[in-house]
């Protein structure tokens, strides 16, 4: 059982031949961050969306949790699936849980699509929410959902509807999980990190994300990485603009002869 997390993870598969794909969510969403994506990749791979721990319906998480911790228990539920390689989607927080699934065991990896990171060695972006979510409880969750879309997308319904969606599912556990995170986050590793991965990366950006400088820095540490950025969008690309996030999430994987399907 991997540190910190005490049971093993909830996980929806869609599909039961193919290769893996695995999809992680960032903070505070859960699995179904990834609806669009899971649907339309499961016609050629066994998709797999987890709920990393503490969120969703999977089990609280301990203080003192790290992005590897959890990389750790994604690997336990994969192995509940396949023990070969598999494909990786994953975003801002779950960026930085593939990024470590990659330190762990990157001879398994065909393929890693990261959305809404990019490296700074600055915390004050996770210690601020760890502030506002100490002082303002729970409730803060629906607004950060929000808050990572871009500033006109913010009112759609479809993306109010998805928001209410994720809180619905909030539980004793959630808050304590979410400041837990975000405090694991605030470890930064050196540039040295990201250098050493060797695994095929694409980075898929929004124009409008806050971290998007970030990532075009990111993206020069490391090696061979592709970036594409999408106007208009912010810190789901996924999500808020999905026709355009999965052309390029195909692209890159016919481009590592890892996409079995016609390109779109």
């Amino acid at each position: 059982m991997a540190r910190h997390v005490p049971g093993p993870l909830y996980f929806e598969q869609i599909g039961k031949t193919g290769l893996p794909m695995l999809f992680l969510h960032s903070t505070p969403d859960d699995h179904r961050l990834w609806l669009f994506q899971t649907a339309h990749f499961s016609a050629h791979f066994r998709t797999i969306a987890i709920d990393v721990a503490g969120y969703g319906r999977s089990p609280a998480i301990q203080e003192g949790v790290t992005p590897a911790d959890q990389a750790s228990a994604c690997w336990e539920a994969v192995d509940r699936v396949s023990d070969g390689p598999l494909i990786i989607q994953a975003n801002s927080m779950g960026a930085g849980i593939a990024t470590a699934m990659a330190h762990q065991h990157p001879e398994r990896i065909k393929a890693l699509i990261l959305s809404g990171c990019g490296y700074s060695a600055s915390n004050e972006v996770f210690l601020k929410w760890v502030e506002r979510y100490k002082t303002e409880g729970l409730p803060l969750r629906r607004e950060q959902v929000l808050d990572h879309l871009a500033p006109s997308v913010r009112a759609n319904p479809l993306m109010q509807y998805y928001a209410d969606m994720i809180v619905e599912l909030n539980n004793a556990g959630t808050l304590a999980s979410i400041v837990a995170m975000n405090q694991g986050l605030a470890h930064r590793h050196p540039e040295s990190y990201y250098r050493d991965m060797s695994v095929p990366t694409m980075i898929i950006a929004g124009k409008e994300d806050r971290s998007y400088p970030s990532a075009l820095v990111l993206q020069k540490l490391i090696p061979n990485c592709e970036l594409r950025a999408i106007d208009n969008v912010a810190h789901a690309p996924m999500l808020e603009a999905p026709w355009e996030y999965d052309r390029h999430a195909i692209e890159f994987l016919t481009k590592l002869g890892l996409y079995p399907g016609e390109p779109t």
